[in-house]
């Protein structure tokens, strides 16, 4: 059987998928919106896919991405984003599973490498991995991984990687604390701290932060590397206090952002 797999945004993860899924000898279209590939703030709104006419042959999976119009039915979907996706119950235990890398290989029956576990394992609860939760990764592992593989996407040397996630980790320690829910967040707000999310993660502290999106013009305000509990509770507050717009989050995966609304301020 012959899938087409239409891939969402591309990051260091779905650049993986695609490779994989071509050397499968499966086929490859994109999540479109307008004559671009979609990104992570639309890949879920998707006007299109790039398949030609007649290119689909056999069942289609949805990796990461929607059309617009929820009335086209998903044959197929790998995920882990939303709520009733494959992956998105899945704890650090389980990040195979729960990874849509994992998901992909185990479709098309690829035995994981340690690479690929890596990589599964980072991107589905990067913080969870540097405590050492995810079966068969260390933290030391992981973070040499990280630096090898993200300096080689950023297109910079390990070193100067390694530089910046310290100056974020020395910046990270000095900040003050936010109390919400009974749980503290390093406040990172309306701060340019380099490599917040990974010297966060590798610091097991959870951070609070705000993000300028220049593709959709809105302001994030996100937590990040929190226990399941903190993040339901930012949530909550997020919802509640904050009136931000959008809230969405994976408290499993240590993640939750919104936007705020037009004319209020993230600090």
């Amino acid at each position: 059987m012959q899938y087409l797999f239409v891939l969402g945004a591309r990051d260091p993860e779905m650049v993986i998928i695609e490779g994989l899924v071509r050397n499968a000898g499966h086929k490859v279209a994109y999540a479109m919106a307008g004559e671009r590939r979609v990104y992570a703030g639309n890949a879920y709104a998707a006007e299109r896919t790039s398949a030609r006419p007649g290119q689909q042959r056999g069942p289609v999976v949805w990796v990461e991405c929607a059309l617009a119009d929820r009335a086209v039915p998903r044959d197929l979907v790998v995920d882990h984003h939303h709520a009733g996706d494959p992956g998105f119950s899945m704890p650090a235990e389980r990040f195979w599973e729960g990874a849509s890398l994992g998901q992909v290989c185990t479709l098309l029956g690829i035995e994981p490498t340690q690479e690929l576990r890596l990589a599964a394992a980072a991107d589905h609860c990067l913080n969870a991995a540097y405590l050492g939760r995810c079966p068969g990764i260390t933290a030391q592992q992981m973070r040499a991984w990280r630096l090898a593989s993200r300096a080689a996407w950023q297109k910079i040397s390990p070193e100067v990687l390694a530089e910046r996630i310290e100056a974020g980790i020395a910046q990270l320690r000095t900040l003050g604390r936010l109390r919400i829910g009974g749980f503290e967040f390093a406040d990172a707000l309306d701060r340019q701290i380099p490599e917040v999310a990974e010297a966060s993660a590798i610091l097991g502290v959870a951070v609070m932060y705000s993000l300028a999106e220049p593709r959709s013009g809105r302001t994030k305000v996100g937590a990040l590397n929190g226990s399941p509990e903190m993040l339901e509770a930012w949530m909550a507050f997020a919802r509640d206090v904050l009136d931000l717009a959008d809230v969405y989050g994976s408290p499993l995966r240590g993640y939750a952002g919104g936007y705020l609304r037009e004319g209020a301020t993230a600090g």
